[in-house]
């Protein structure tokens, strides 16, 4: 495609490639030089061009490069404006949903993404179970892809007839300003709990970013936004689409009662501006009917009748890494969940406790470093008030030395006994499951599906967490039917 045609300017300069990456080396290269939060792409962009730049988008002019610069006022919001024209404008050729919020992205946005190729709309999903559709598969380190790799997998949806997209918006993607100029048909806040601080420094800053979402929504779009959560006037006063709440409180426009959880059923009754609705899953916890409440509510309003939604509620399946139930036979349960935050493994811990029949609750856990610190205490505490015991292991430890990492999560419970610090994740899980007792209920959380482990820097691969309770209990000679 001609520069021109990508972005006002007079040259005729072909374009085969994108980034605002100036390792990229290839023929044909638009440099877009970002300003981002610690990094600033003008400084690299005599580096872009030895790379076989051939023209440069930035804030301002640059010094000794010989290519075409084009000065824009936001070099990212331009990059997301030239990457949909270079694909074709694909945020306008499907149905774009986006969800944000501390929990409940992945679960919400795959249910989305079930549900409507249940009902014969061929969906794409994007999130921490990666990126895919029907007949498309990328590869995807995070949540939320970077732009290029993002418009990369519109790209994909597109040409595999996708009619909608279900994605996760992450904070650190909208408060960084990485989806600048993209459009939402609709857009979910699920809720907002300590996350992040070490990039926002304040929740008020940290809810600022992901309610970006809500501005990002179309006029015509919906965003739906959780009554219950203390944060909500900031994701209301955002909202550019038109607003529905949800809740378990008769404030919101829709709200849940009569909610009965079992240990793989859910029901409970939706009443409000979408009528009154009884509500069944094989999907669990009250966390769950915050998730089912957003599905129904944004595709009724995409057209499809709450009745038809109500059935295919019925038809869901569990997500990958969330409650996954691994039953080999053996006389105890082990869970394994995605939940990171104290939250999300309030959440789960609660639900568990809800539903157990009898034996401990024993979990195994990990805290990511490079992150707020409270976030990791906050999990130790919880867990050592909670659970019957706990295995404290590392996540990803990222920049920060694990034995210091985890050390530092029991700093604020001197007085618990009821852990034991474990540095190696898989021994962390290997010695749970060997020491797990009849009736006991194991929950294995922070990891999920994630095949990696971020260690100074580095991406190290390693078994799944439900790989790793596999081996370990076929070790113990269960090897299920």
């Amino acid at each position: 495609m001609k520069l021109r045609e990508l972005i006002e300017c007079e040259y005729d300069l072909t374009i085969n490639k994108i980034t605002d990456d100036s390792r990229v080396k290839g023929a044909g290269i638009l440099f877009i030089a970002v300003v981002g939060l610690t990094v600033d792409g003008h400084k690299f962009a005599k580096k872009a061009v030895e790379n076989g730049a051939v023209a440069v988008v930035c804030q301002r002019p640059i010094e000794d490069i010989d290519v075409p610069q084009i000065i824009v006022k936001d070099s990212q919001k331009a990059m997301n404006e030239i990457l949909n024209r270079f694909y074709s404008d694909p945020m306008n050729r499907m149905k774009l949903i986006g969800v944000t919020g501390t929990d409940g992205k992945t679960t919400t946005s795959e249910m989305m993404y079930q549900i409507l190729n249940n009902m014969g709309h061929h969906t794409g999903y994007i999130g921490t179970n990666g990126i895919r559709s029907n007949h498309y598969e990328q590869d995807n380190d995070y949540s939320t892809p970077l732009p290029s790799e993002l418009f990369r997998a519109f790209d994909g949806f597109v040409k595999d007839g996708c009619e909608y997209v279900s994605m996760e918006a992450t904070g650190e993607r909208l408060g960084t300003g990485k989806m600048e100029g993209m459009t939402f048909d609709a857009s979910i806040f699920t809720n907002l709990t300590r996350d992040a601080l070490d990039i926002f420094k304040t929740m008020e800053n940290y809810g600022a970013a992901k309610a970006k979402l809500m501005s990002y929504t179309k006029p015509d779009g919906i965003c739906l936004i959780n009554y219950d959560d203390p944060y909500k006037d900031i994701f209301l006063k955002a909202a550019n689409g038109q607003i529905m709440t949800y809740g378990f409180s008769d404030g919101a426009d829709i709200y849940a009662t009569n909610i009965k959880v079992g240990y793989s059923s859910l029901s409970f009754d939706l009443n409000g501006k979408l009528g009154n609705h009884h509500i069944e899953s094989d999907l669990s916890g009250r966390f769950n009917v915050y998730n089912i409440m957003t599905v129904i509510a944004l595709l009724n309003h995409f057209g499809f009748s709450v009745e038809s939604l109500v059935e295919e509620v019925k038809k869901l399946k569990p997500i990958e890494a969330r409650q996954t139930l691994i039953d080999l036979g053996q006389p105890f349960k082990v869970i394994v969940d995605y939940a990171h935050t104290a939250n999300a493994v309030k959440n789960l811990v609660e639900y568990i406790r809800e539903t157990m029949t009898f034996g401990r609750l024993v979990v195994v856990v990990g805290a990511g470093g490079s992150r707020d610190v409270h976030r990791r205490t906050d999990m130790a505490e919880y867990c050592t008030q909670n659970a019957d015991y706990n295995y404290f292991t590392i996540e990803d430890a990222r920049m920060e030395d694990p034995r210091m990492l985890v050390d530092t999560m029991v700093s604020t419970v001197p007085d618990a006994t009821n852990y034991e610090l474990i540095v190696d994740r898989d021994e962390a899980i290997t010695k749970a499951i060997k020491d797990a007792k009849e009736g006991d209920n194991i929950l294995i959380l922070g990891k999920g599906a994630e095949r990696y482990m971020d260690t100074m820097g580095v991406n190290v691969e390693r078994p799944n967490d439900i790989e790793r309770a596999v081996m370990v209990l076929n070790e113990l000679g269960y090897k299920g039917k």
